[in-house]
């Protein structure tokens, strides 16, 4: 190794250590060894388990989300062996690519410190929103940094096309992990656009536009053109895009999004804030760069306030935005620049190690029990999932109601339905057939088993035992959207199936035997 790289690697040491730490602990809240999935979690996971086992998406199971999640979280099962560890190796490998190029970007722009400081900023501000983890926003991190580097390049050199062509792959990549995750490269658009007005250039807006459209047309082409060939492209359309555009009916609206993002994500938030809010009023706004992040931030807002239900990891899109504005805010104060990087982050670092050593202890627990342990198991389980592996057989489906599919993940067990989100539907156009769907594969594939979670379910769920779901009927304490056909649902389940236990809350009804 050549002395000047050796020595680059030795300056930038702190400054890795403290990112890894940061990353170790952001990922606390998914490691399988101490957390259980969370719902979203729980869903993408049963995805990738029925996909393993062959199942195509939309036709065998149905879930809301473009198609890249179940795919991501079927790889990550089988690096794993089954288990989630492989999952949580790719939030490992996602977060650290984000923060590569996270970092690659800001030090491009404004120097290595601002940088540093920049990529801890909205890593410390992902801790607050991940929300458990092995999220569809969570996977379009490094996505939304290509997209900067991306523009950064265009920006620099205006006749590379190799940069527009970037930034529509990232484009399509995010979309195909949620329409409302491609904000900066849909920022990146709209700057240039800006940019061809204000220097009266048309042609190289035209000629950016075509070779990012041939980006997006290339991914979201061969998707489809999967899609088709395996059936499934209609019902992919219906929910990826129809199903999702009826929540945004149930959006809180623009201003309490933006300031429950801003309570939400804390600190960091307000770093970002406060550089937009100084970059409006500084001279350095008429530069390309400044104008692709103005654009950026109102529209990360827009785009998460839109997003339907208000659940907290719709913010994690606005991080990397916020990361680049603490860079630009950092890079402008005054003997930051005399500051020597590698002893500002070697501080920064023995600071972190004091107050998070928590971290490295549950790491160090986790290490001993992957190496050392096996056998005492190495994914956290459940007594309810342990209890559906002792009292159903591996071909019999279990019915968790309320859409927990952790407990199927973790028994092992399939539910009877594709439809994976019955009775908690949005008001779309599509629902009616949903319900009946999951109707009639109720009867015709009747579970062995089925878990009332209503007790615990944090969106209002109904209770299969008639006598509580009376008492939130009159309390108003129900879903709004119930399907048409819950009342013969329920009577379905109360005709086939008796109380049998209660574990931690969660009711469990078997069939009948009489």
């Amino acid at each position: 190794m050549k002395p000047e790289i050796s020595k680059g690697l030795l300056r930038s040491l702190p400054g890795l250590l403290l990112t890894l730490l940061l990353i170790f602990t952001v990922l606390r809240q998914a490691n399988p060894l101490k957390v259980f999935p969370s719902l979203d979690n729980g869903y993408y996971l049963y995805t990738g388990q029925m996909i393993l086992r062959g199942a195509t998406p939309y036709l065998d199971f149905w879930e809301s989300k473009p198609p890249a999640i179940f795919y991501i979280n079927a790889l990550g099962l089988l690096l794993g062996h089954g288990t989630r560890w492989g999952v949580w190796g790719l939030e490992f490998v996602s977060l650290s690519a984000a923060a590569l190029l996270g970092f690659v970007v800001m030090r491009r722009r404004w120097g290595e410190l601002p940088a540093w400081l920049g990529s801890f900023c909205w890593l410390l501000g992902l801790n607050a929103v991940l929300d458990g983890g092995n999220l569809t926003e969570e996977y379009a991190l490094p996505l939304a940094f290509l997209a900067a580097w991306a523009w950064l390049g265009s920006s620099e050199q205006a006749e590379r096309k190799r940069y527009p062509f970037v930034l529509g792959l990232a484009f399509a990549g995010g979309f195909l992990l949620r329409a409302n995750n491609t904000g900066l490269a849909l920022a990146g658009v709209l700057a240039w656009a800006v940019l061809a007005v204000r220097e009266r250039d048309l042609r190289r807006l035209v000629m950016r536009l075509f070779w990012s459209g041939l980006g997006v047309l290339g991914v979201l082409g061969l998707v489809s053109m999967a899609a088709l060939l395996h059936g499934n492209l209609q019902a992919m359309w219906e929910a990826a895009i129809l199903f999702n555009l009826s929540l945004q009916k149930e959006s809180h609206g623009l201003l309490p999004s933006f300031l429950a993002g801003l309570a939400t994500i804390g600190i960091p938030a307000g770093f970002g804030l406060l550089g937009y809010a100084l970059l409006v009023i500084s001279p350095a706004r008429r530069e390309p760069f400044s104008i692709f992040l103005l654009i950026a931030l109102p529209l990360e807002v827009a785009l998460a306030s839109v997003s339907g239900r208000g659940y907290v990891h719709y913010f994690v899109p606005w991080l990397p935005v916020l990361g680049l504005l603490a860079a630009w805010l950092a890079a402008g104060l005054p003997g930051l620049s005399s500051l020597r990087p590698a002893m500002a982050l070697s501080v920064l670092l023995v600071v972190s190690l004091l107050l998070v050593p928590q971290t490295l202890v549950e790491y160090r627990d986790v290490a001993t029990r992957l190496l050392f342990a096996r056998q005492q198991g190495i994914e956290i389980d459940h007594p309810l999932a342990a209890y559906l592996r002792e009292n159903t057989k591996p071909a019999e489906q279990v019915l968790v109601w309320g859409g927990r599919l952790a407990f199927n993940v973790l028994s092992r067990r399939s539910s009877p339905s594709a439809v994976l989100f019955y009775p908690l539907l949005a008001s779309s156009p599509i629902s009616k057939s949903l319900a009946a769907r999951f109707a009639s594969d109720l009867q015709t594939r009747p579970p062995a088993v089925i878990v009332d979670t209503c007790g615990i379910n944090q969106d209002l769920l109904p209770c299969l035992d008639p006598a509580k779901r009376a008492q939130q009927q009159k309390s108003g304490q129900l879903w709004k959207f119930l399907p048409a056909n819950i009342d013969s649902v329920y009577a379905f389940i109360a005709g086939n199936y008796e109380r049998v236990a209660e574990i931690d809350g969660y009711v469990i009804y078997a069939r009948q035997t009489h």
